[in-house]
């Protein structure tokens, strides 16, 4: 199992502590977030679809990163 630590931009000296902390450890990735905003244009949802329940899902996920990344600084993500 690998992990990922996702750092807000507005953070660059933790970025650098994690860094530095993690150097060692081969399973543990420590990314700058990039993202400038979303990137999915809104529409009108399909009934029914079973694409629809899995992009929900993703958004969910994505919206939980976006959260602790506000707050915190930082998200941590457990990769199988």
């Amino acid at each position: 199992m690998a992990h990922l630590f996702i750092v807000s931009r507005q953070q660059p000296d933790l970025y650098s502590y994690l860094l530095r902390e993690f150097s060692e450890e081969a399973d543990v990735r420590i990314v700058l977030d990039r993202r400038y905003g979303e990137r999915r244009q809104p529409r009108e949802r399909r009934r029914g679809s079973d694409n629809d329940d899995r992009r929900l899902n993703e958004r969910r996920a994505q919206t939980d990163i976006n959260s602790r990344l506000a707050t915190l600084g930082y998200a941590f993500v457990r990769i199988s």
